[in-house]
């Protein structure tokens, strides 16, 4: 019998859940040389459909707060459910403008595709989210970015039917 674990690692299921860059592969190689341990406590921020949660609950064996706006609370569980990760794994509906965790109550926050949303806005990073991190934790962060800046104001053509208003913030202009 496959383990449920395997179903994550399932092009079928990546591409069913992924809201974007393939998560699962930027979580291994974020987390690849973090020393992150059993039993700590890991926010995961703007976690999506929990993908990078299933992920950092089974590498890890820690407990993951799996918390983003978009997705509901009630579907990532179901998802945490099928995989055997509802004691691991705190699903949240939640807008990271307002989190309601006490300071230093992480020993992680892990954001991976989904910073750039909520996290631009200047003082975020020290008003929202590093006094949640108890001393001595980590914050580790991916967000896509261009390798040139935009030529005229305009992104790239390959860029095109993706681009959005808001996403001037992932260049240095």
């Amino acid at each position: 019998m496959t383990s449920p674990i395997n179903l994550l690692f399932q092009d079928s299921f990546l591409r069913q859940h992924m809201m974007g860059p393939n998560a699962l592969l930027i979580a291994r190689e974020l987390t690849r040389d973090l020393p992150l341990k059993k039993g700590m406590r890991i926010l995961d921020l703007g976690c999506g459909a929990g993908i990078t949660s299933l992920f950092l609950a089974h590498q890890f064996d820690a407990t993951i707060y799996a918390v983003d706006l978009w997705i509901s609370s009630t579907d990532n569980w179901q998802r945490f459910k099928q995989f055997g990760m509802e004691d691991r794994i705190i699903p949240l509906n939640l807008d990271a403008h307002e989190l309601p965790f006490a300071e230093g109550y992480f020993d992680a926050v892990i954001s991976i595709d989904a910073y750039q949303y909520f996290g631009h806005k200047p003082g975020y990073l020290e008003t929202h989210l590093a006094p949640l991190v108890k001393p001595g934790g980590l914050i580790a962060v991916t967000v896509p970015g261009l390798q040139r800046p935009l030529v005229n104001g305009q992104p790239p053509e390959e860029m095109l039917p993706w681009w959005q208003e808001g996403m001037y913030f992932f260049t240095s202009d």
